[in-house]
């Protein structure tokens, strides 16, 4: 191995440690600060958890509805805060490259089971928070009932203790000391049915002892007094059981915390217990890579500067005695090839000046190899740029991508009025398919929509203006037109087609497990619009505004599941091409008057029948089937279905 090779080995190898060494400072920062922040998380979920309790506690203690309400929303916002806390947490959580390279705190078992059951119990804590509000919604309910009654029930008793004490008899006298001592016992102490009974049954006896003998006409007056004993005793009864359930619920909810608090501690110890481990081998390592490179440095510099040193000596030797004119000079150098040669070169200079021409035409040969170099490098930034504008091509329109790569359409603020066909679309009942299809599954289906429809829209010549989750935004007429009326049939034609594509979707995803039908609603309007680059000098959107496009958008709001609604003025275009049905007016936000409105059938091109029904889906194109065979199909399937009736 030569010299040079040997100082561009030892340069690499010392990059290589330094490279390392710098690598693992920054995954030792990045660590620390990934511990930081998850740290402050958890504290964070536990005051969020906290504040839920305080709240419980401060409903439990409300006696309004009002204020019980008002509860009821600020723990709806902590519970909104908790669930994006965690969302976020389960994100960060994922692993990542660097993960792979050192593993996350985040990541460890332990610390991950702790984390679930904080989720958990936060669920408990929601549901008991419901509970107790449920209850404490009819606490105060039946203590406005009790405090509305019994003051008429303590009155009709003490305007009956004066009656009975005015009959003198000592039975009734009596029992009314033991209804007295039962209806405190039933509504301030004891609370129960037992004491209520209790209660009732002293009425009753007072009762059918005034059926014997009620010289003042006391009876009326003991029934009346029963019923309202009835509804007031019962409420306490209520009042007691939900007094009960509210302490059982504020009791489990107290279990939870402490558990909370165990978690929290069990992984706030954790956290430190694997940021000292890792903090610890980190050490141990840089330590050993400083120590490596400073010995390989000093071996690799001693054992370079020797070998060149003896190198310049034979050099110096041989220099010397061509000053002197002795051309005869023979340096020999083993230690290195590339010094070896130039000591050959020199030796033949020495010798022979012809072999100049030769080296001459090396260093042309040298040249033409660079130039040759050059122009591969140029034809790679080619390719790059060639695959860059290709990926750029994903993001835009085709019709805008080539109107600005063909340099026909500049890259700045402007705008222009244009008659355009504006399409609007989208997937009827798509925000309630989010709760019941997971993420992965509802991402596939969306893209494999927006794929189909966006190709469809490509093909009938329109201009994608934007996705918006579901719906997508197509106009015709700019940058191409081939005149307002072909630009809206061809818009017609795109919807039907979309509509044909949808229903064999539809059948495509109930094979694969959808049972919810996918059905998208379609607007257009035709008119004049602004179209043009709207934004920053930074950061552009190619689109358009106007009142035609916020009509086009009411249409498809207004569309039934797979039914295209155009406007009055997209059907005087096309009426000669589309079939269409008039349809009811609209009245819409902005406009002063009604708008007529159209629904599209078919074009006169369309030999397609699609027919749907719960269990029955037909699809028919009459251009591509065997008409026979499919009548024999069809033939054999209505006698089959017949023979079921």
């Amino acid at each position: 191995m030569n010299i040079r090779k040997k100082v561009i080995f030892s340069f690499i190898v010392l990059v290589v440690f330094i490279i390392s060494i710098s690598s693992l400072s920054l995954l030792t920062t990045y660590h620390m600060k990934e511990n930081s922040s998850f740290a402050k998380q958890v504290s964070r979920l536990i005051n969020i958890q906290e504040d839920m309790n305080e709240l419980i506690n401060f409903s439990i203690l409300e006696n309004s509805l009002e204020k019980l309400k008002k509860i009821k929303e600020k723990f709806n916002t902590y519970e909104n805060d908790f669930e994006s806390l965690r969302e976020d947490i389960n994100q960060k959580n994922q692993k990542d490259f660097i993960d792979y390279i050192l593993p996350n705190i985040r990541q460890n078992k332990d610390i991950l089971v702790s984390l679930n059951n904080l989720f958990r119990n936060e669920h408990s804590i929601e549901l008991i928070f419901d509970e107790i509000y449920k209850y404490q919604d009819k606490h105060i309910y039946h203590d406005e009932l009790f405090n509305d009654l019994y003051p008429k029930e303590n009155d009709k008793r003490k305007l009956l203790q004066e009656l009975i004490f005015k009959t003198n008899n000592l039975k009734l006298i009596q029992e009314f000391g033991n209804l007295r001592y039962y209806s405190k016992e039933t509504l301030y102490q004891h609370k129960d049915k037992k004491r209520f009974l209790s209660w009732t049954n002293s009425i009753d006896e007072i009762i059918l002892e005034l059926t014997k003998k009620d010289p003042f006409n006391l009876l009326p007056l003991f029934i009346e007094y029963k019923k309202t004993v009835d509804i007031v005793g019962n409420l306490a009864i209520d009042i007691n059981n939900i007094e009960n359930e509210e302490k059982r619920l504020t009791d489990n909810l107290t279990k939870i915390l402490k558990e909370n608090r165990k978690e929290s501690t069990s992984i706030e110890i954790k956290i430190e217990e694997l940021a000292e481990q890792f903090l610890s081998k980190t050490s141990l390592i840089q330590f050993t890579l400083v120590i490596t490179i400073i010995l390989i440095t000093i071996a690799l510099t001693l054992y370079i500067s020797s070998k060149l040193t003896n190198i310049i000596s034979k050099l110096n030797i041989g220099v010397k005695k061509l000053k002197d004119g002795d051309y005869s000079a023979n340096i020999v150098i083993k230690e290195d090839k590339e010094f070896n040669e130039i000591a050959t070169t020199f030796n033949n200079m020495a010798k022979n000046i012809e072999q100049h021409q030769n080296t001459l035409e090396e260093k042309i040969k040298q040249r033409t190899n660079e130039l040759q170099g050059a122009l591969i490098d140029v034809q790679n930034q080619k390719v790059t740029l060639e695959n860059l504008s290709n990926k750029l091509a994903k993001y835009l329109s085709p019709q805008l991508f080539d109107s600005i790569f063909s340099g026909k359409q500049d890259v700045q603020i402007e705008s222009k009025r244009k008659y355009l066909t504006v399409f609007f679309s989208d997937i009827k009942g798509f925000t309630d398919l989010t709760d019941s299809v997971e993420t992965e599954t509802l991402t596939q289906l969306l893209n494999e929509y927006l794929d189909i429809m966006s190709s469809i829209a490509i093909k009938h010549g329109g201009t994608i203006d934007k996705y918006i989750g579901d719906c997508i935004m197509v106009f015709f007429g700019d940058p191409l037109s081939n005149g307002k009326t072909e630009d809206a049939v061809s818009c017609i034609n795109m919807a039907i087609e979309m509509k044909e594509e949808m229903s064999k979707l539809r059948i495509k995803w109930q094979r694969d497990g959808i049972s919810k039908p996918f059905h998208i609603r379609m607007g257009i309007n035709s008119g004049h619009c602004t179209v043009g680059n709207f934004g920053s000098k930074n950061r552009l959107d190619y689109t358009i505004i106007g009142g035609v496009v916020n009509l086009a958008s009411r249409l498809e709001s207004n569309a039934r599941p797979d039914q295209v609604l155009i406007s009055s003025e997209t059907y005087m275009l096309i009426k000669d091409n589309i079939k269409c049905a008039k349809k009811e007016e609209l009245t819409v936000k902005g406009i002063a008057h009604p708008i007529q409105t159209y629904e599209v059938l078919s074009s006169s091109s369309n030999s397609t029948i699609i027919q749907e029904e719960n269990g029955f889906n037909l699809i028919l194109d009459l251009n591509e089937i065997d008409k026979k065979s499919v009548l024999n199909i069809l033939k054999n399937t209505i006698s089959d279905v017949e023979k079921n009736i």
